[in-house]
């Protein structure tokens, strides 16, 4: 049950709509103006009241919440500073502008905006709860950007090959298993799983109807996706070699791209940037760093207390963003290490530990030969003990990262736990985004004339996976009243578009075109350029690493992209993403790529709802536009969303019920 209401507002009686400033503002502020003139006669001369057009202001009013409606922010915006240039007075401007900026991700400027407001329609109570909203949103994304604890849950589903990976029964694989498993790995929704001993490595594609792949290769390890297509495959005795995945006839090919030091035993490896790879060998004792393609090793690693003398035994590697982590399975401890400087930022004991996965939250998932998983914030202020995720996991083997969670395979690969994170906080919300609103009519000749109010709602959150294709209780409440209401879920009819910004455009290999940028501003500014073009903001955008920003407009950007749904990926072009910036990737569920070549990129299977409100029989609108203004309250389990905006139905378009496909925007 959601536990919010609105309470009626008070309408005086007969007064007629308009969309408009207060009366009372516009006197009480020429009373202020003419106290001045009274009480300073000197002044007079050089001081006069604004001019004001009142018509011209209502009118671009009425274009800003059109743009508004539309997802248009910035024009929004625009047609805002109009309508304050027209008519200095305008206060319910700020209201709107407010209800945008929260949309364009800048929180602290739409809470001042709501409070100006505020000022002068103190006793709007809607108003009111629709900032301490924004502050508690504000509060939120800020510990979800700078964690300080785990945010998240874990619950694990024990499933059978066959269930995993959606094969019969009688496949060789849910019969027999795997000899002796190396590495899983995950790119997208793509799994790859190395059977070192049964000399095969297995692909798989969960995303839709399951598909499922082999490719006989002697001693495979460790699968490292550098693009949607293309991987770097390493064998155990230091082979390495280039397997790409043709999607259409899900067939994995491969050549040989060169071998590492001879008498190598290599356990594992992963990517740190475009030119650069870590990989752990048990024979030579060492973390090898390898420059791509050439893979000559330009540095090696060991503890700094090692010595001679001591045995370092690194059996798991795996980095994010600046850092690289390396599990000492000999001596009992995983260090994380800055991959410029290979300095050790932190380290910590472990009890046999077998494999490494970065989570979306920043956190390191250990797992441990005992059958339990553990998670930790390295990297941060104070010492935060491991805590354990799960166990009791029998034979566990190895831990790989997916869209929805840490998924970890026994030895066999006949058994798999399958993580999928909850939200364990009740301050956990999610941005609902309300926009392309329009009317249902129906009722013929004598009957009674109904409409329904329809409107398309995306839905966002760190929990994305959890949330994802599931409805949300839903309260609607309009003009003071709870409305009945209905959603369903449908897939995202949204462009589809894929923004690629990079340093150098003409240097980039890309199938599509890509944009030049060299800071985060330049993208936000790029965005907003785009979206006054009247070209829809993109489903991903695709950031090369090199391009460079503070953290308050890396903070701007995740708002941004959070607020509307907006998954942010990485290209990691000669060096690996900033730690913020890879942990504003990893918190919109976003993916990172390390081949100059990136090709297509998929911009995922996101879901929406529709969104039906039935009007009652007299929609004639009156008051201001916080009387207007349609407030949508949802929930799935603990996860909040809420969305406001404000309805005219006499701006919206009206077409027969049934008679506009609830796919398709009317009109289009």
């Amino acid at each position: 049950m959601i536990n919010y209401q609105e309470r009626r507002a008070p309408v005086p009686q007969g007064r007629r709509w308009r969309i408009r400033h207060s009366f009372f503002s516009r006197v009480g502020a020429a009373f202020l103006l003419l106290l001045l003139f009274t009480c300073q006669p000197s002044l007079a001369a050089d001081i006069s009241l604004p001019v004001v057009d009142r018509e011209a202001a209502e009118k671009a009013f009425l274009k800003a919440c059109g743009y508004l409606l539309e997802n248009r922010f910035w024009d929004c915006m625009d047609s805002l500073d109009d309508t304050l240039r027209y008519d200095t007075y305008f206060v319910d401007a700020y209201y709107v502008r407010s209800l945008a900026l929260r949309k364009m991700g800048r929180y602290d400027d739409a809470i001042r905006a709501m409070s100006l407001y505020l000022e002068v329609r103190y006793d709007d109570y809607r108003a009111r709860m629709i900032l301490d909203s924004m502050k508690s949103q504000k509060a939120t994304l800020q510990n979800a950007l700078y964690p300080a604890d785990i945010l998240s849950g874990t619950y694990f589903e024990k499933k059978q090959t066959s269930a995993f990976f959606n094969i019969p029964l009688y496949h060789k694989l849910s019969l027999f298993g795997m000899r002796g498993l190396g590495k899983i790995s995950a790119s997208g929704s793509t799994i790859f799983v190395c059977d070192t001993l049964g000399g095969g490595v297995y692909f798989s594609d969960r995303s839709g109807p399951a598909r499922m792949g082999r490719a006989d290769i002697p001693d495979p390890v460790a699968v490292v996706p550098l693009a949607p297509s293309e991987s770097l495959l390493f064998q155990k005795s230091g082979d390495v070699l280039r397997v790409f995945l043709d999607s259409r006839s899900w067939r994995l090919t491969s050549e040989a791209a060169g071998s590492l030091d001879p008498g190598s035993n290599i356990s594992d490896a992963d990517a740190i940037d475009s030119t650069l790879v870590a990989v752990a060998d048990r024979t030579g004792q060492s973390l090898g760093f390898y420059a791509l393609p050439s893979l000559d090793l330009v540095r090696s690693w060991r503890p700094p207390d090692a010595g001679d003398s001591r045995v370092f035994e690194p059996v798991a590697v795996a980095t994010r963003g600046i850092f690289t982590a390396v599990a000492d399975r000999g001596n009992g401890k995983v260090y994380v290490l800055d991959s410029y400087s290979l300095e050790v930022e932190d380290y910590f004991d472990a009890e046999l530990p077998r494999d490494l996965a970065w989570g979306s939250q920043g956190e390191l998932f250990v797992l441990s030969e005992s059958g339990r998983l553990y998670r930790r914030f390295p990297v941060v202020p104070g010492d935060i003990e491991p805590d354990v995720a799960a166990e009791g996991m029998k034979d566990a083997w190895s831990v790989a990262w997916t869209g929805s969670g840490p998924v970890v395979s026994d030895i066999s690969g006949r058994i798999w736990n399958e993580g999928v994170m909850y939200p364990k906080t009740s301050g956990a919300f999610g941005a609902l985004d309300l926009f392309d609103p329009w009317i249902e009519e129906s009722g013929g000749e004598g009957e009674p004339n109904t409409q329904n109010l329809v409107l398309r709602a995306s839905m966002s959150s760190v929990f994305q996976s959890y949330i994802q294709g599931r409805t949300p209780d839903i309260q609607v409440v309009w003009r003071g009243e709870s409305r009945p209401s209905s959603a369903k879920t449908v897939s995202a009819q949204r462009s589809g578009e894929v923004f690629y910004y990079s340093l150098d455009p003409a240097g980039s290999i890309v199938n599509d075109e890509v944009r030049r940028a060299f800071t985060v501003l330049d993208v936000l500014m790029d965005l907003a350029a785009s979206s006054r073009s009247g070209t829809p903001l993109p489903e991903v955008l695709v950031l090369d690493t090199r391009i460079s920003g503070s953290n308050q407009e890396q903070e701007l950007l995740f708002c941004l992209a959070f607020q509307n749904g907006i998954r942010l990926d990485l290209w990691a072009l000669h060096r690996p993403a900033a730690a913020l910036m890879a942990h504003v990737s990893q918190a919109t569920l976003g993916f990172t790529y390390y081949s100059p070549a990136l090709g297509s990129v998929s911009s995922g299977n996101a879901t929406e709802l529709i969104l039906n409100v039935p009007l009652p029989p007299d929609v004639t609108t009156y008051g201001y536009p916080s009387d207007a203004t349609l407030s949508v309250f949802s929930a799935i389990d603990i996860i909040n969303f809420f969305d406001w905006i404000p309805i005219w139905p006499s701006m919206l378009k009206r077409v027969p019920q049934g008679g506009a496909d609830a796919e398709a925007r009317p009109g289009d």
